[in-house]
This record gives C-alpha cells, structure tokens and sequence, in this order.
C-alpha cells in the first residue's frame, strides 16, 4: 500500500521516512474511521525487533491526526508500575496534544467524558510488553473506564499478548491481531522504487538478501543512497544481526559523537545531547539525526532503534571501555540536578536515563547474577495461565536449593492463587521454541495483596512490613516485595546465573518511578549482590525464615526519598555514599579507593597467592578476602567484568598470570618485543589504576 492516501504522502515529505506495506493494518484503521458508531476498538500489534511496529503507530497517529482524532504517543517504558504513575503520564501526555492542538480544556479528564463517535480519541501504547504488572489494572479499570465509542486503543508489544486478553467477556471481541511481518518481494521493490537512484543490480541483490526485514532493508538502502561499497557478507547479515560497524559508516562523521550519546541514554532532545557533548548541535545535524532509519523520533528527543542499541553499546565498549564509562559519569552528573528540580512525570523519565546509564556497573558478582553474556535478550512476558504446569515443575526446582521442605509446601498454593488473583505479579522468560525457561514473581504491596502474602508467608511479611504499611491503599503503593527468581539449568548457551541476572536487571528497572524493593535472603551470594548495589541489610528479628545454616536477613533498597540520583553515582563511582550521612564516614577513609601504578603492579605480581592478596581486600567495594580480590582481577583481565580493553586484558594477563615472572614468553604471546611490551604494559597499568 505504502503512502497510499494524500495525508501519507504529506508525512512522507514532512518526515523524510519511507512508509510502505502494511496496507491491512491500515485499511482496518481506516474502516474504523468510516464506520458511523466508531466501537471501542483495541489493536495489537506485534513483532520482533526491527519489524516496523513503532513506524506503523506513528503513521496510525498520523493518520488519525489528519481524520481530526486527538492521537496520542505513550512508551510502555515510562508508564511506571502503579496506576498513579500511569495516569500522571496519560494525563500529562494528553494535555499536552491538547495544548498543541490549542484546545483549551479544564482538565484532560474532561475530553474522555466528551468522546464520541464525532469526537475521536486514539491511545498508542508502545512498548506495551513493559506494562506486565499492570495489565489487570489497564484491563479492568483503565479501559473499563472509557467509553465504549469513539476510543481506538492500539498496542504494540514484541510477544503475543496474555491469554487474558483472549478470554476476557468484554474485551475480546474488541480485539484485532495485528502480526507484523516481514516484508513481501512487491514490499521490498516498492520500497526501493521510492528510493529512485539505485542500480538496478544494487537493488536486486538488496532485495535478494535483506530478507525483507523492514530495519535491514532500511540501513540498506541508505547505504545504497550513500554510495557505499559494501562487502557481499555485510547484505547477508542485514536480515539478522544489525552490525555497528555499518551504522557507524552510515553516519556522517560529525554526528558520530551524538550518536554515541544516543547510544548511552534511552532517549535525548537537542539541548540534552548539546550538554553531554559541551557543544552546540545545530538544528541542521539534529534533523539529519532524526532522518537516519536507525533513530526514531519519541516524545522527548530522538532514540536508537533498540536493536541497533544494543549492538552499538557492545562496538563503544569494545573500542573505547574508558572514555564510553567517563560518558557515563558526565551524563549521570547532568541529569542528577535536573531529576532532583523536575516535576513527578518528567523525574520518572529522567530517572530512567540514569538508570539505563548504570546498568552494566550493578552486576559485578557473577555466583547469582551474571550479566557478561550479550545476547539481544527479550523482555520479561506476563504469564499465561497455559504456563501454569511449566511454572510449578521450575519452582518445585527451585525450591529444592533455596527453602526447606516445611516451607516449599506453600509455594505450589500460592503460585496458582497469585496467579488466580493478581497475575501480573508473575513474569517469565522463554526460549526460541516458547518455552518457559525462566519467571521472576514480585508483588505490589497494599491491603488486598498482603491478605495473600500472609496467608503464605507470615514470618518473612512480619519481618519486612508493619500492620499500617499492609494495610495501604492501593492506589498509593509504592513498595515491591520480592518472592523468587527462578531459571532452569539446562538451557543452551545461557546459564542459570545469566538467566537471573538478566530478569534482576529487568526488575530493578522498576524502581526508576521512586518505589522501595524488599525481600528476605537466605543466599550469601544474593545478599553479597544486593549489597553492592545499595540494598542495606538487617537481621530478622526470629529464626523462622532461615535455611538451614544460611541465616534469614531482611535486604531493602528505598528510592521514596529523593535519593535516586545520589543511587545512581554511587553506581557508577563504587564507593560513594547513597545517604548524605555517610559522607563522614567516606571522608575519613577516603585512601581506600585510591590506587598507584606501583600498588597495582605490586598487586598484580602477588596474584597467584591469595594469602598475599587479602591486605587490598579493604580497597575494593563489596570483596572480601584474597580469594575474591583474585577471582575478581581474573575476571576484569579475562573480560567478564566490563572495563578493562582487550588488549589491556591481554598483556596483563600475560604478564601476571599465564607467564608471570617470564616476560620473555609474556611478550611472545603478545606478538611484541620486550621493549614495546613493557612500553605497552606500562600504559595498561597506568589505566588499571584508574579502573579500580
């Protein structure tokens, strides 16, 4: 179909994108638009990555907006997860397509009354996998809540939506599938035709190996418009993997910087990406940006495509680990002040940056979590009640390493009533085939929830809450408490320590609205890992929750108070205090953080005796004795911590583990002499320093 109306034709100029395909989808919008009662209609688009659902909502908007619909933009990843934060942002985001439209209205509350089959309202939802723990609240009260004519809803979401939707009495006859494919060899020709300057053999081999995978397709063609020679193997790949190194040839030289500034942050306007660079970006460099087919416009600035993200993170950190962690810090130190002086919606999505920003720095302990692997993980699905079988056989695993027979009786009930009452507490991971491999349940807290939690936990609720605190308000909650974080052991490629690292990583993203996370722990390794991430620690007040010799101990991060931001820095400076009142206590022993290049080399040479190592036990945050000051230097010289470069890793390796105190071999393994290793390996501790 492609821009097949007057009004695409006008968003194709107005926008520089090529828009074509998906005529269904959009002949089902416009049959809404014509049809004199205007149901309540839900779409739901789905995906994977790169397949176009983004560009499709835009162009829905778009459309609408030309029909006369007030249509508005939300990102699943900043609708928060509790309905206040939900509804500050629907309510902050529709008043402002209100202002934009100049219509003035008391309250944007007053056009949801006003909808009709003449006064259209069109919601998108992007990124709606993300709203997993409120997805009984948006189905039951948020929709139940508007009218049933003149309200489009559309939701793009990578996996299927839950069972729920399916079933649900009211809802599923409002439903429309919208699956996303890639694109046909008419699709694929159309699209190059609008192109209209390619070699007809430069377009036939585009068509031939992109596979029709509408992001491959667009880097190609843009490379092809650019003149690029590329090699036959890089087309192969387009269809599969997008590689860095073609974004980065794609980008006109001076835009590379921004584009790594994108690459660190979710999302930046012009002043943002002006700030972090110390320089003023022009309109003009900030138009070409927003016209590459990898950056797409959002709400607040412009934004990678999520799979070229995550390839572009893992290309900066290879080349440049230093100068991509000082990006960090100065973006972090920027956005600080502004989270701390910004209104409730705008603190949630800058909370968000930093966040994001500090990710990588939260998991150094690889015995429970393990984030080294850097495959494209999914997001964490809400369950399905078909899941229920596969759920309770990884629990019944579970919890024959992680609690005593006497307490594992009460995990099998609880699953099914949680599942039953408040679903969305449940999330999972599966593998290609659709299997469940992996699920992680936490449980928003308030007067309805905690009747459940106590029926099934009462020693470790008593430890962690106070009877006001259970009987809160559920619009008011604030607090998730954390049951478990289960992962099959035989998965292909990824270990269970991967597994859960990854849905942690997912999970902590839920504290970026300002929210407290608290849960009881048995495990050291867990303990050991939380608390280098900030979580303070205290022991409970019985027995009853321990696991055999492993005592029980209450772990709680509270980011209610402001302390956000100071949070993050801790994260990104290891060593630096969350609360104010510890700053005395950091003064004092200011030294411990502070390394030579003697120390280091000094350290180093030491390092296959783990008696001698535990004197710098002091100077590393969270490690404790020799053994661990080893483990964790043979982790950062082997790569699995991030930090140090890889031919870094590769000389200090050499030189002080595989052939210490023979740097004649060390330099052979090298490939270098003896006097540009040592020139070379002088430099590399030099940077080692700055590290620790």
């Amino acid at each position: 179909m492609g821009n097949g109306s007057e009004a695409q034709k006008e968003t194709y100029v107005r926008d520089g994108k090529r828009f074509v395909a998906r005529t269904r989808e959009l002949m089902l919008l416009k049959q809404w638009f014509e049809h004199a009662e205007a149901p309540m209609t839900i779409f739901l688009v789905t995906g994977m990555g790169g397949i176009g659902k983004s560009s499709l909502l835009s162009e829905m908007l778009s459309v609408s907006r030309d029909r006369g619909a007030t249509a508005i933009w939300m990102d699943g990843r900043s609708c928060g997860t509790t309905p206040s934060v939900f509804m500050d942002y629907f309510l902050s985001t529709l008043g402002l397509e209100l202002e934009l439209l100049g219509r003035e209205a008391a309250h944007p509350l007053s056009l949801l009354k006003e909808t009709s089959k003449k006064r259209r309202l069109v919601i998108a939802v992007d990124n709606y996998e993300e709203l997993a723990l409120l997805e009984s609240w948006f189905m039951e009260v948020f929709i139940g809540k508007l009218h049933l004519s003149g309200v489009l809803i559309i939701l793009a979401s990578r996996p299927e939506l839950a069972a729920t939707w399916r079933t649900h009495p009211r809802l599923y006859q409002r439903l429309v599938h919208m699956p996303l494919q890639h694109f046909t060899a008419d699709e694929i020709t159309e699209y190059i035709a609008i192109a209209g300057r390619l070699k007809p053999n430069v377009a036939g081999t585009i068509t031939r190996m992109t596979d029709g995978h509408p992001l491959g397709l667009a880097l190609a063609v843009e490379a092809a418009d650019r003149g690029r020679n590329l090699p036959y193997a890089e087309w192969a790949e387009l269809s599969h993997m997008i590689s860095a190194r073609l974004l980065l040839e794609l980008t006109i030289p001076r835009l590379h910087p921004m584009v790594e500034v994108l690459t660190l942050l979710e999302s930046a306007n012009q002043e943002l990406l002006s700030a972090v660079l110390d320089m003023d970006v022009q309109q003009e460099e900030y138009h070409m940006l927003r016209r590459m087919s990898f950056i797409r416009s959002a709400p607040d600035g412009l934004a990678l495509h999520d799979m070229a993200r995550v390839h572009l993170m893992r290309d900066f950190r290879q080349r440049e680990p230093h100068r991509m962690q000082a990006m960090r810090i100065r973006i972090a130190e920027l956005l600080k002040p502004l989270h701390e002086q910004a209104g409730p919606h705008e603190r949630r999505q800058i909370a968000r940056k930093m966040l994001m920003l500090c990710q990588e720095s939260m998991l150094q302990f690889r015995k429970y979590a393990d984030v080294s692997n850097d495959s494209l993980f999914s997001p964490l699905e809400p369950m399905d009640r078909a899941d229920l079988p596969s759920l309770h056989k990884l629990m019944e695993q579970w919890s024959e390493y992680s609690v005593e027979p006497w307490q594992a009786v009460n995990y099998g009930p609880f699953l099914d009533e949680l599942a039953q009452r408040y679903p969305d507490g449940i999330v999972l991971k599966r593998d290609k085939r659709g299997e469940v491999i992996a699920m992680f349940i936490t449980v928003l807290v308030h007067r309805e929830t905690s009747e459940l939690l106590l029926t099934y936990f009462p020693n470790e609720m008593n430890e962690c809450f106070d009877p006001e605190e259970l009987g809160q308000d559920p619009d008011e909650s604030d607090t998730h408490f954390a049951v478990l974080a289960a992962a099959r052991n035989d998965v292909p490629g990824y270990t269970r320590e991967e597994l859960v690292g990854y849905m942690i990583l997912d999970r902590l993203s839920l504290l970026g609205d300002g929210a407290r996370a608290i849960l009881v722990a048995t495990n050291p390794h867990l303990k050991l890992f939380l608390r280098s991430i900030g979580f303070q620690m205290r022991e409970t007040t019985t027995r009853a929750c321990d696991h055999y010799e492993n005592r029980a101990d209450v772990l709680e991060l509270d980011l209610r108070s402001g302390q956000f931001g100071a949070w993050v820095m801790s994260l990104l400076h290891p060593g630096l205090p969350v609360n104010p009142s510890q700053a005395g206590k950091q003064a004092s022993g200011h030294h411990m953080n502070i390394w030579t290049e003697q120390e280091v080399r000094k350290m180093l040479g030491q390092l296959h005796s783990p008696g001698e190592l535990q004197k710098y036990a002091d100077k590393l945050a969270g490690v404790k004795g020799g053994i661990q000051v080893q483990l964790y230097v043979l982790d950062l010289l082997e790569g699995r911590i991030h930090g140090v470069a890889p031919q870094d890793q590769k000389l200090l390796h050499a030189a002080y583990w595989t052939h210490a105190g023979n740097p004649t071999a060390a330099a052979q393994a090298c490939s270098m002499s003896r006097a540009t290793f040592y020139r070379h390996l002088g430099k590399a501790l030099s940077r080692l320093a700055r590290i620790l």
